[in-house]
């Protein structure tokens, strides 16, 4: 049987979040550290005695770097010089140092202005805020955060995962992410002869996404048993787990 040639697209708005709520749930972690974890993860994707790496496409934009007050305490931040900032920047250049990684970088828009929790809990709660089950004073700024969206991220995925079908540089598509905007991409990928396996990360997949790819696979159980037990992820060999969807 000839050997298949994998490309891993990870959309890091979501990948991030999820992935460092299980290694790194208290942000303790050097940024070179949880590289080379998030790097360990993907590479389960690939079988090694049947598959090849073609490349590992990273989607993610350059943190902030501009200055807003403050919504709680009306000091102004700037973000260039935040810890966030920092850890970011040294996260994205340890990315680019692992194998085969290569990151495609969108940007920042903050016209809206929204801001949001960093870490959720009982208190920080965005619902329970509404409700008028947490008093505002509880809350720590600290935690509060700008939420800027996301801008090019998506175009550049889709664009680069019908690059790499078109030209024939793999035959199988890993794509981490929820978002169903990959449905075109998808489409287009099987209709060329190419696999395409969807990890959510554990997540329900929504809408016409999940009539679209050839299955999922995900490798978050074992990390969360992990996590249970008091153990760290990746120094234990983790145990995918697999759905088929028909």
């Amino acid at each position: 049987m000839a050997r298949r040639t994998v490309a891993i697209f990870v959309d890091a708005g979501f990948f991030n979040r999820l992935f460092t709520q299980l290694v790194d749930p208290d942000m303790s972690m050097k940024p070179s550290e949880l590289a080379k974890r998030m790097w360990h993860y993907w590479i389960k994707h690939v079988d090694r005695k049947s598959e090849d790496l073609y490349r590992i496409y990273y989607y993610d934009c350059p943190p902030l770097t501009n200055k807003v007050h403050h919504p709680i305490t009306n000091r102004q931040i700037d973000f260039s010089k935040s810890d966030i900032t920092r850890y970011k920047n040294k996260l994205h250049e340890a990315l680019m140092q692992q194998p085969y990684v290569a990151c495609r970088m969108g940007h920042l828009s903050t016209v809206d202005k929204q801001w949001g929790f960093i870490r959720q809990d009982k208190i920080h709660d965005f619902k329970k805020l509404i409700r008028g089950d947490v008093d505002p004073k509880e809350i720590n700024p600290d935690n509060v955060s700008l939420r800027p969206r996301q801008k090019g991220v998506d175009m550049k995925l889709g664009i680069d995962i019908t690059s790499v079908v078109l030209k024939k540089l793999a035959n199988k598509i890993i794509l981490i992410s929820g978002d169903s905007d990959f449905v075109p991409a998808a489409k287009l990928a099987r209709v060329e002869g190419a696999h395409f396996i969807l990890d959510a990360m554990g997540r329900t997949v929504k809408g016409d996404l999940a009539e679209h790819i050839d299955g999922l696979k995900t490798h978050v159980s074992r990390y969360r048993r992990d996590n249970a037990s008091g153990l760290e992820g990746i120094k234990v060999t983790p145990h995918h787990q697999d759905k088929k969807i028909p």
